[in-house]
Protein backbone atom coordinates (compact mmCIF):
# COMPACT_ATOMS: atom_id res chain seq x y z
CA UNK A 1 0.00 0.00 0.00
CA UNK A 2 1.26 3.19 -1.04
CA UNK A 3 0.90 6.69 0.76
CA UNK A 4 -1.20 9.81 -0.78
CA UNK A 5 2.01 11.58 -0.12
CA UNK A 6 4.49 9.07 -2.36
CA UNK A 7 5.32 10.73 -5.45
CA UNK A 8 4.86 7.93 -8.76
CA UNK A 9 7.07 7.78 -11.05
CA UNK A 10 5.72 9.01 -14.69
CA UNK A 11 7.27 8.53 -18.06
CA UNK A 12 8.78 11.12 -20.47
CA UNK A 13 9.95 14.46 -20.01
CA UNK A 14 7.87 17.57 -19.97
CA UNK A 15 8.48 18.87 -23.06
CA UNK A 16 7.38 15.76 -25.02
CA UNK A 17 3.80 16.24 -25.09
CA UNK A 18 3.51 19.47 -26.09
CA UNK A 19 5.93 18.07 -29.28
CA UNK A 20 3.64 15.68 -29.74
CA UNK A 21 0.67 17.30 -29.95
CA UNK A 22 2.35 19.69 -32.85
CA UNK A 23 3.16 17.04 -34.70
CA UNK A 24 -0.03 15.31 -33.98
CA UNK A 25 -1.69 19.10 -35.43
CA UNK A 26 0.43 18.73 -38.57
CA UNK A 27 -0.34 16.15 -39.67
CA UNK A 28 -4.27 16.28 -38.79
CA UNK A 29 -3.49 19.58 -40.57
CA UNK A 30 -2.36 17.73 -43.53
CA UNK A 31 -4.90 14.95 -43.38
CA UNK A 32 -7.54 17.63 -43.55
CA UNK A 33 -6.20 19.37 -46.21
CA UNK A 34 -6.03 16.03 -48.15
CA UNK A 35 -9.60 15.32 -47.76
CA UNK A 36 -10.86 19.25 -49.05
CA UNK A 37 -8.77 18.41 -52.18
CA UNK A 38 -10.89 17.47 -54.77
CA UNK A 39 -8.91 14.71 -56.31
CA UNK A 40 -8.46 13.05 -53.72
CA UNK A 41 -10.31 9.71 -54.99
CA UNK A 42 -7.81 9.40 -57.60
CA UNK A 43 -4.71 6.60 -57.91
CA UNK A 44 -1.93 6.75 -59.68
CA UNK A 45 1.37 8.67 -60.01
CA UNK A 46 0.15 11.87 -60.61
CA UNK A 47 1.94 15.23 -60.05
CA UNK A 48 -1.13 17.28 -59.71
CA UNK A 49 -2.72 15.57 -57.54
CA UNK A 50 -0.76 17.40 -54.19
CA UNK A 51 -2.08 19.48 -51.36
CA UNK A 52 1.41 21.54 -50.76
CA UNK A 53 4.26 19.69 -51.48
CA UNK A 54 2.96 16.15 -50.52
CA UNK A 55 0.89 13.86 -52.81
CA UNK A 56 -3.20 13.27 -52.34
CA UNK A 57 -4.68 9.97 -51.99
CA UNK A 58 -7.68 8.37 -49.83
CA UNK A 59 -4.99 5.88 -48.23
CA UNK A 60 -2.40 8.56 -47.53
CA UNK A 61 -5.00 11.32 -46.08
CA UNK A 62 -6.49 8.70 -43.91
CA UNK A 63 -3.24 7.47 -42.71
CA UNK A 64 -1.67 11.15 -42.29
CA UNK A 65 -5.50 11.65 -40.26
CA UNK A 66 -5.21 9.14 -38.26
CA UNK A 67 -1.19 10.00 -37.60
CA UNK A 68 -2.66 13.34 -36.30
CA UNK A 69 -5.82 12.19 -34.32
CA UNK A 70 -3.48 9.96 -32.09
CA UNK A 71 -0.88 12.04 -31.49
CA UNK A 72 -3.36 14.72 -29.66
CA UNK A 73 -4.81 11.64 -27.90
CA UNK A 74 -1.45 10.79 -26.84
CA UNK A 75 -0.44 14.23 -26.07
CA UNK A 76 -2.43 13.98 -23.14
CA UNK A 77 -0.53 11.47 -21.00
CA UNK A 78 3.07 11.23 -21.06
CA UNK A 79 3.37 7.45 -20.88
CA UNK A 80 1.26 7.77 -23.98
CA UNK A 81 3.54 10.84 -25.80
CA UNK A 82 6.27 7.86 -25.41
CA UNK A 83 4.84 5.08 -27.20
CA UNK A 84 3.03 7.03 -29.66
CA UNK A 85 6.80 7.98 -30.92
CA UNK A 86 8.12 4.78 -31.00
CA UNK A 87 5.02 4.19 -32.84
CA UNK A 88 5.87 6.98 -35.11
CA UNK A 89 9.48 5.44 -35.92
CA UNK A 90 8.15 2.12 -36.67
CA UNK A 91 5.39 3.05 -38.75
CA UNK A 92 6.82 6.02 -40.44
CA UNK A 93 10.04 3.45 -41.03
CA UNK A 94 8.13 1.52 -42.83
CA UNK A 95 6.35 3.80 -44.91
CA UNK A 96 9.56 5.35 -45.66
CA UNK A 97 10.91 2.31 -47.06
CA UNK A 98 7.83 1.28 -48.88
CA UNK A 99 7.59 4.77 -50.52
CA UNK A 100 11.45 4.91 -51.79
CA UNK A 101 10.34 1.61 -53.54
CA UNK A 102 7.00 2.92 -54.92
CA UNK A 103 8.55 6.34 -56.18
CA UNK A 104 11.83 4.81 -57.91
CA UNK A 105 9.29 2.11 -59.43
CA UNK A 106 6.43 4.47 -60.23
CA UNK A 107 3.77 1.91 -60.78
CA UNK A 108 0.81 3.58 -62.02
CA UNK A 109 -1.60 1.49 -59.61
CA UNK A 110 -0.32 2.42 -56.96
CA UNK A 111 -3.08 3.07 -54.25
CA UNK A 112 -0.47 5.14 -51.86
CA UNK A 113 1.01 7.91 -54.49
CA UNK A 114 3.84 8.66 -52.01
CA UNK A 115 6.46 11.22 -53.86
CA UNK A 116 9.70 12.39 -53.02
CA UNK A 117 8.33 14.95 -50.59
CA UNK A 118 6.31 12.21 -48.29
CA UNK A 119 9.44 9.83 -48.65
CA UNK A 120 11.45 13.26 -46.78
CA UNK A 121 8.53 14.42 -44.41
CA UNK A 122 8.30 10.40 -43.57
CA UNK A 123 11.48 9.67 -42.78
CA UNK A 124 11.84 12.94 -40.75
CA UNK A 125 9.34 11.88 -38.98
CA UNK A 126 10.50 8.58 -38.13
CA UNK A 127 14.01 9.74 -37.54
CA UNK A 128 12.03 12.11 -34.70
CA UNK A 129 9.86 9.49 -33.48
CA UNK A 130 13.31 7.72 -32.88
CA UNK A 131 15.00 10.38 -31.31
CA UNK A 132 12.23 11.65 -29.24
CA UNK A 133 11.30 7.73 -27.81
CA UNK A 134 14.60 7.66 -26.80
CA UNK A 135 14.92 10.72 -24.68
CA UNK A 136 11.20 9.90 -23.50
CA UNK A 137 12.80 6.24 -22.36
CA UNK A 138 15.56 7.71 -20.75
CA UNK A 139 13.53 10.61 -18.93
CA UNK A 140 11.12 7.96 -17.62
CA UNK A 141 14.34 5.57 -16.53
CA UNK A 142 15.92 8.48 -14.71
CA UNK A 143 12.35 9.29 -12.88
CA UNK A 144 12.25 5.68 -11.61
CA UNK A 145 15.38 5.90 -10.08
CA UNK A 146 14.55 9.43 -8.03
CA UNK A 147 11.47 8.39 -6.91
CA UNK A 148 11.97 6.63 -3.75
CA UNK A 149 9.48 3.73 -3.07
CA UNK A 150 7.24 3.33 0.27
CA UNK A 151 10.46 0.19 1.80
CA UNK A 152 12.74 3.46 1.22
CA UNK A 153 10.85 5.72 3.70
CA UNK A 154 10.86 5.54 6.98
CA UNK A 155 8.24 3.77 9.18
CA UNK A 156 5.09 6.06 10.68
CA UNK A 157 5.95 7.15 14.02
CA UNK A 158 9.16 6.09 14.61
CA UNK A 159 12.31 5.58 13.50
CA UNK A 160 14.45 3.28 11.21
Amino acid sequence: MTSSTEARPRAGPGWLRPVVAVVGLLYLALGVAGFLTPETASVGHRPENTVWLFSVTTVLTMVHTLVGVLGLLAATKRTGSVIYCWVLFLGFAGMTAYGVFAAAFAAPEDPINVNWADNWLHGLTAVAGLVFGIAGARAATRRAQEVPTHRDLPPKGGTA
